[in-house]
């Protein structure tokens, strides 16, 4: 009777410590993985942007809490980089999600959704006018682009003056004139 008892309690000794190393790997093993990061790994390969993909821009404008997406196909210069070189280019950006057929890329816009911007002549430089709660127009930024340099086509534009709906379209035209 004495051996069944010692060898129930050996092998209740040996139970009990082999599921409490089981529970402590599988717990470790969950701490150990990565879980804020959505990027999508296919095999052991590494995770490359392709040319057929889609990039996704989400703007988040601080002062009325909208945000707005614009989706474009990869360009060129983008296709075939990874993660981190996708970050170092877009640098200030947040990438939310990361495959190769599509990547979302999000900011955070200080200002309104439909803020109206006016861009014109001052001073022989590029400008930037903000439209105020009385609908006057206010200069917001003076550029240091030379109206001068411009085609003439641009020229005659900015002596009209172009009105720009939203922060996202402005960033646009003013990489447009700058580039």
């Amino acid at each position: 009777m004495k051996k069944k008892v010692v060898f129930l309690a050996l092998a209740g000794f040996f139970l009990s410590l082999g599921l409490g190393y089981f529970f402590s790997m599988d717990n470790q093993e969950k701490h150990t993985l990565p879980t804020h990061e959505e990027t999508v790994q296919v095999g052991k390969r590494e995770v490359t942007v392709k040319k057929e993909g889609k990039i996704l821009y989400q703007y988040y404008y601080t002062k009325d809490a909208i945000t707005k997406e614009v989706e474009e196909p990869v360009p060129d210069f983008l296709e075939g980089l990874n993660r981190e070189q996708m970050q170092s280019i877009y640098n200030g950006w947040q990438i939310v999600y990361f495959s190769p057929e599509k990547v979302i890329l999000r900011c955070s816009v200080e200002g309104k959704s439909s803020e109206v911007f006016l861009l014109k002549e001052y001073e022989g430089f590029l400008a930037v006018f903000v439209e105020d709660i009385d609908k006057k127009m206010r200069l917001k930024e003076l550029t240091d682009v030379p109206v001068s340099v411009l085609p003439e086509t641009e020229q005659n534009q900015l002596e009209e003056g172009i009105s720009v709906l939203g922060e996202e379209n402005l960033v646009r035209l003013l990489s447009d004139f700058t580039s």
